[in-house]
């Protein structure tokens, strides 16, 4: 299987789907970018969600949640449970709006550089 290389970039990001929370791509799509940042949507804020953004942390990585870009099928209060969880593993500070991306993140995230999104 042939991959093609991304731009040099800091950071990536990654939508976790049903597979999403597993390890091993979320270390991969990150070093494969040469980057530390990770910028987190998707659904199920209170488990595929929460699993990436914790496991991002533990790699050493720098994970950042962006809070209006996640949401959750269990629905509001699930949501804001998974929110609050990610806040107490990964820190206040790393749960953003998608408006606090840095703008040189946002013409590669909506051009889908990153395969996730």
């Amino acid at each position: 299987m042939h991959h093609r290389q991304p731009p040099p970039r800091r950071g990536s990001g990654v939508g976790p789907d049903h597979h999403g929370h597993h390890p091993g791509p979320v270390t991969a799509r990150s070093e494969g970018h040469g980057g530390t940042d990770l910028y987190i949507c998707g659904i199920a804020t209170e488990s595929c969600v929460l699993k990436t953004a914790v496991d991002a942390f533990e790699r050493d990585l720098t994970p950042w949640l962006l809070e209006d870009a996640v949401a959750s099928h269990a629905g509001q209060a699930a949501h804001e449970a998974g929110i609050l969880v990610a806040s107490r593993f990964i820190g206040p500070g790393q749960i953003i709006k998608t408006a606090d991306i840095p703008s040189c993140w946002v013409p590669a995230v909506q051009l889908g550089e990153f395969g996730g999104i």
